[in-house]
């Protein structure tokens, strides 16, 4: 049932951290908090650092009517951790094992497109048109950061194109058809890196690596690429570049444990999320409204780890995420611009990825995500914007 499900009154300097390895000792004055582990099918590692002990008051949601969101469909054995829509009906999902998973009708059914098996692992896909899409992702025998295009709708792929021989790739977004970007997930012997094309990036050589910052780490999953090529991202450190990821400023994480997902709507309104699976399994979102020059405390501070942000507007939007191992997750909705937050969707899986397509004023929304039986999920909702 198609609701109108957006207006408010409905339904509607920071310590070093570790790398992508085992942690070492450290001093007891400090705690190693876990952000999570990758990848989930395998042998991986933590994204992890030492911080202080800290007891941050928990933010109480507010308890309104949720959303009717739709369980639209279970991928078998997919872990899925990106999923992009090319138009209302076409959409695709990148899953570890390499597993890229196509709908033609809207999510009610998926096909398995590519299963290439270890030691694949496909952590972004992002779709332009009814034909194009790229992944992007890792070859975990040899430490290479890979992506690979489809010109026709993933019948047929390239081979793979390689961004780093010194660790993993993990999303892959476009601002335009010559802007992309790509952002390191692991790197061997140094802070991660950044990878830009300003021509397509259909070769090696069309792609070129910086790193955002020498004394920083790992970064979230998801950054925010705008169509004007303002780029920011966050993890360990809290980055910004004003040119689709050639040059970067950086400055402390947001929060004070580490960050994750960052999502601007535009160069004013923006949110960071994070979260962790140990000591504690929690969660949590920071607010800007001027840019990122200041942010807001936590906004939502809830008992599960924040993987992704996504607002339609400056006030309606969503913070979700989970953890696999303790079988929690969902999605939490604000109507202000992330000032409060209500939940309006406990589904018991890890949600790792939103997207969403417009006609007019109606909108469809999809996140995706995995559940302890390494299943992937796939949920819906319908509105109409105010």
């Amino acid at each position: 049932m198609k609701t109108r499900w957006f207006r408010s009154s409905l339904v509607a300097v920071s310590l070093l951290a570790t790398t992508f390895v085992p942690s070492p000792a450290r001093a007891t004055d400090l705690v190693h908090h876990v952000s999570g582990r990758a990848p989930v099918q395998g042998n991986g590692g933590e994204m992890a650092a030492e911080r202080p002990a800290m007891n941050a008051p928990a933010t109480v949601p507010l308890k309104r009517p949720a959303n009717p969101w739709k369980l639209l469909a279970t991928l078998p054995g997919a872990v899925v951790h990106d999923i992009s829509f090319a138009t209302p009906q076409i959409g695709y999902a990148a899953a570890e094992l390499g597993q890229v998973w196509k709908t033609t009708d809207g999510g009610t059914s998926w096909n398995r497109i590519m299963n290439l098996g270890f030691p694949y692992y496909w952590y972004g896909v992002q779709a332009a048109g009814t034909n194009d899409v790229v992944i992007s992702g890792f070859n975990d025998s040899n430490f290479q950061g890979i992506i690979r295009f489809s010109r026709d709708g993933g019948q047929t792929w390239t081979s793979d194109i390689v961004l780093t021989t010194n660790g993993w790739a993990n999303r892959v977004r476009y601002a335009n058809l010559r802007d992309g970007l790509v952002m390191d997930q692991l790197n061997l012997s140094a802070a991660n890196a950044a990878h830009y094309t300003t021509d397509g990036g259909l070769t090696e050589s069309d792609w070129t690596a910086v790193v955002p910052d020498p004394n920083g780490g790992w970064f979230g999953n998801q950054f925010s690429f705008l169509a004007n090529l303002h780029v920011r991202a966050s993890g360990i450190t809290y980055c910004a570049s004003p040119d689709g990821g050639a040059n970067w400023s950086c400055s402390p994480c947001i929060d004070s444990v580490f960050d994750g997902p960052t999502f601007f709507a535009n160069d004013t309104y923006g949110w960071v999320g994070g979260g962790e699976i140990s000591p504690n399994v929690e969660g949590w979102v920071h607010r800007t409204a001027d840019g990122g020059k200041t942010w807001s405390g936590r906004t939502l501070d809830i008992g599960w780890p924040i993987r992704e942000i996504l607002f339609l507007t400056p006030k309606i939007g969503w913070a979700v995420g989970g953890n696999l191992y303790t079988g929690v997750g969902g999605m939490y909705f604000s109507t202000s611009g992330g000032q409060t937050w209500s939940l309006d969707a406990d589904t018991g899986a890890e949600m790792s990825s939103c997207d969403s397509k417009h006609r007019g004023k109606r909108v469809q929304v999809w996140c995706a995500g995995y559940n302890a039986a390494l299943n992937g999920v796939i949920y819906t909702l319908q509105g109409r914007l105010p």
